[in-house]
């Protein structure tokens, strides 16, 4: 692989980045790479709570021992942007910290899998969005995005504004998002897609009833794999 990973962004909030970024790291790590996880901000934490935050998910999934600190140094209870989160909780938010802690764990990895927080203009701060972010990081992005009525809107306008920020777009993975079957529509959209915003269609992922850790057996895994065009992935 040319790249030292991704930054797996999405065209909204809820749309599967969580699922889709640990099934990649599952993948990576199936393959024989040595691939870790970061989630830099994560928003409505509840630490008593029986459910896994999304980092606590990645790394379960990954089969990764980083630091959660490290792997996720933002965490807010409250359930909004990061930036939103810092003003009611009254908390700085330090950009500066969180790249520091994505070099390191570049250090200990082949790979690391980034994922973002809601959308590509997300606030993190009052002055810096989570475009910014991927361009600090310098790492290509994939989109997830949603197969459903309007997705070509949403999708072309995250594509364009990583275009216009000077990021690289890899892919686009659309998630089925409970959908058994894709549509002649759905794939309509998609090919749109495709072809107006001049990127990779890198397929669709699949539903999974109930997803935890311990689903992603290495039947599933492979399943993914064939639908995503991982190998490709892996070739940069």
């Amino acid at each position: 692989m040319n790249v030292k990973g991704y930054f797996i962004t999405g065209t909204d909030t809820g749309v599967g980045k969580t699922l889709v970024t640990a099934a990649l790291a599952a993948l990576f790590k199936k393959r024989g790479w040595n691939a870790g996880v970061m989630k830099p901000f994560e928003t409505g934490i509840d630490p008593g709570g029986v459910r896994l935050s999304d980092a606590e998910f990645l790394l379960k999934t990954a089969g990764a021992d980083d630091p959660l600190a490290d792997v996720s140094p933002v965490r807010f209870r409250t359930p909004a942007s990061p930036y939103q989160a810092s003003l009611i909780e009254r908390r700085e938010i330090d950009v500066q910290d969180v790249i520091r802690k994505f070099r390191l764990l570049q250090t200990r990895r082949q790979c690391l899998l980034v994922e973002g927080i809601g959308g590509i203009l997300v606030p993190i701060r009052r002055d810096y969005l989570v475009i910014d972010l991927i361009k600090d990081l310098g790492l290509p992005a994939i989109v997830v995005s949603r197969l459903a009525l309007g997705t070509i809107n949403h999708t072309l306008l995250t594509v364009r504004a990583a275009q216009e920020k000077g990021i690289a777009v890899r892919g686009i993975i659309f998630n089925r998002m409970g959908k058994r079957e894709v549509s002649e529509l759905d794939a309509g959209q998609t090919k749109i897609i495709g072809e107006l915003g001049g990127v990779e269609i890198l397929g669709e992922f699949p539903s999974i009833a109930d997803p935890a850790p311990e689903r992603f057996t290495p039947d599933l895994l492979e399943e993914i794999a064939a639908k995503i065009q991982f190998d490709r992935l892996i070739g940069g």
